[in-house]
């Protein structure tokens, strides 16, 4: 600005000179007939003027030309912070508020008050990036608990490749969910889909094939059960917590780049087993084959995941849990699933785009899923025991209104885990759940 000024009176300065010079040029005829015996005098002084208002006009015009330059330069730098700032991002912010209705018909309070009414969640979300540098964060707050839900770094170094590093999801079976709906699958209960861990992962995408292949320090953060996928709990009254744990996935889709897809894939993990009372090392591992189809406005995905803890527990009489379940927790909650046995998941979905008023879209989907353990299970009394094998369906839809949304469920279940209090007695039961949010 101070330079901007300095110009401004140079040239101001300039113009008054040559106003001057202009003038005295304009008097020449006058001077001459005042004095004649001068003529020479006078040329001389003519032409020195002459010479002046070349001087001058050739510094004006070179200021011109200079004050043009440092525009067509401020207009650079403009440019190239604007590119800059287009490059690096502005943060996305994300998020949603949902309250939930349930009705539980195994409850007497819950068929008095014909239901509750609850909070259901708060979430905020972090996304963004800076050249082949991205990263997401999310935090969720429930009723009586909250906790870290995923937050990654990542960097593409190639078309094809990229690292990333954080809390993040584990590369195993049907992804990003492993289920359609809303409640969940006995295999996403039971840790085999969407579970977050902490680690570091490559993944590769060329063409039809994905491929991601991670290292994971440790199962979530910490030991307790205030997080998002279940897992063994270093803090429970078995004291299992996962360890140093590998993970592999490969997939391929046909079709690719069509509305008609379907992706097949093969993942495997597993690792070390640590036991915080015994303070020795068992080994756990998984193995899952997917599919995942895609076909207009239907969804399907299938799985199937065998698995199995090899777990030093302490002795039965100490723990009080048997050795033929392995304790896990999530959502601030611990249940039992077998120590060994095999999942079996299958969903459906339809999406519908509709024109009524502020509805835009109806989603209707069943999940399905089933455990069959391989010793004798229960999901109560310590896992002592043998029930038969555990079942759970969820039926329900989604009404999409701009930011609004509704969900409608009816879940059934039979011996379904104990998961936050659903009777085990080889009966079915059944919860009729809505949950409903605004997102932004």
């Amino acid at each position: 600005m101070l330079h901007l000024v300095i110009e401004t009176a140079v040239t101001l300065k300039n113009f008054k000179s040559l106003g001057i010079a202009v003038g005295m040029m304009a008097c020449v005829p006058s001077a001459l007939a005042q004095s004649p015996q001068d003529s020479e005098a006078i040329q001389r002084r003519l032409d020195a003027l002459q010479q002046q208002v070349q001087q001058l006009q050739q510094q004006l015009a070179e200021q011109r030309a200079s004050q043009q330059a440092d525009s067509v330069q401020t207009r650079q730098i403009a440019e190239e912070n604007r590119s800059l700032l287009d490059e690096v991002g502005t943060p996305q912010f994300t998020g949603l508020v949902e309250l939930g209705y349930t009705f539980n018909d195994w409850d007497e309070a819950s068929k008095d008050t014909t239901g509750d009414v609850d909070f259901g969640k708060f979430i905020l979300g972090m996304d963004g990036g800076e050249g082949p540098l991205s990263y997401s964060f999310q935090y969720r707050l429930y009723d009586d608990y909250n906790f870290l839900h995923h937050a990654w770094a990542a960097y593409q170094f190639s078309d094809n490749d990229s690292v990333k590093l954080g809390l993040f999801q584990t590369p195993f079976g049907n992804m990003d969910y492993g289920y359609l709906g809303w409640y969940g699958t006995l295999p996403y209960l039971a840790g085999f889909n969407d579970n977050q861990n902490a680690g570091v992962a490559w993944n590769h995408s060329q063409g039809a094939w994905d491929t991601s292949l991670a290292f994971f320090k440790s199962d979530q953060l910490g030991d307790e059960n205030d997080h998002y996928g279940a897992n063994p709990i270093g803090s429970s009254d078995q004291g299992n917590t996962e360890e140093n744990q590998l993970a592999a996935r490969i997939a391929y889709t046909f079709n690719q780049g069509t509305d008609y897809t379907t992706e097949v894939n093969l993942s495997a993990k597993g690792g070390q087993l640590y036991n915080n009372q015994t303070h020795e090392s068992g080994d756990s591992w998984a193995v899952a084959l997917g599919m995942d189809g895609s076909y207009g406005n239907w969804m399907t995905q299938l799985q199937a995941t065998t698995y199995e803890f090899n777990a030093e527990n302490p002795d039965e009489s100490v723990s009080g849990i048997s050795d033929n379940v392995i304790q896990i927790g999530a959502f601030n909650f611990n249940y039992l699933i077998p120590a060994e046995g095999e999942m079996y998941s299958a969903s459906l979905a339809y999406s519908m785009d509709v024109d009524w008023g502020a509805i835009e879209n109806l989603y209707f989907y069943n999940d399905f899923s089933y455990i069959d353990p391989a010793d004798d299970y229960s999901a109560i009394n310590g896992g002592f025991g043998d029930m038969d094998d555990p079942m759970l369906n969820d039926l329900g839809m989604k009404i999409t209104a701009g930011r609004y949304y509704a969900w409608f469920d009816i879940v059934t279940n039979k011996n379904g885990l104990n998961y936050f209090g659903s009777p085990v007695d080889d009966g079915w039961h059944t919860s009729f759940q809505t949950h409903v949010g605004i997102t932004y």
